[in-house]
């Protein structure tokens, strides 16, 4: 049972140990274990990822203009998102992510076995489920409180309001509109 909890105290003790030298703000010793902010930090740069290689995807496969250019706003913004992210995280020293999820990648790897009008609609309904699922996250990261990392939450939100808009309305076969009301700076 000692080895259950060496680690995890020697992690904090060493991060005390930091903080009480000045070498570390208390933000920063919160950040380095296994703490919310930390895991949003990393799912959000993961799903940065995932979305842009999927847009990457879009602008290849899609058989409509609408679905192309949705993946070209979703590379574009978040590409600016992913940087943003990962310098935040870099600055509160979490390590950023370079690859998606395993489960983010098998989704990927399902959407690029389709082709004409079955990518176009798989790719739509994956993007409203997805963006859906992610405007909760970050909706809740902007609530948790005061901090660098609850106010890009609430900074980024706009963008993925905007792309869940987007997809809708490529789903409902309206196409997607490629304004860029929002886009993460």
């Amino acid at each position: 049972m000692a080895r259950v909890t060496e680690k995890p105290l020697a992690a904090l003790g060493a991060a005390l140990m930091l903080s009480a030298c000045g070498i570390a703000s208390a933000q920063e010793v919160a950040l380095a274990t296994d703490s919310p902010q930390s895991k949003f930090l990393t799912d959000a740069i993961r799903g940065d990822l995932a979305e842009v290689k999927l847009g990457q995807l879009a602008q290849q496969k899609g058989q409509s203009e609408g679905v192309r250019d949705f993946g070209k706003m979703l590379v574009d913004d978040h590409s600016k998102a992913q940087k943003r992210t990962a310098d935040l995280a870099k600055d509160l020293n979490v390590t950023p992510p370079t690859q998606p999820t395993a489960e983010q990648t098998k989704k990927y790897d399902a959407l690029a076995r389709l082709s004409g009008a079955e990518f176009d609609r798989q790719f739509a309904a994956d993007m409203v489920k997805g963006h859906q699922e992610e405007i909760a996250k970050y909706e809740k990261q902007a609530k948790s409180g005061d901090s660098k990392v609850a106010d890009l939450a609430e900074d980024l939100l706009p963008t993925l309001e905007h792309h869940l808009a987007a997809a809708q309305s490529l789903q409902s076969g309206g196409g997607a509109s490629h304004e860029h009301d929002r886009s993460p700076n």
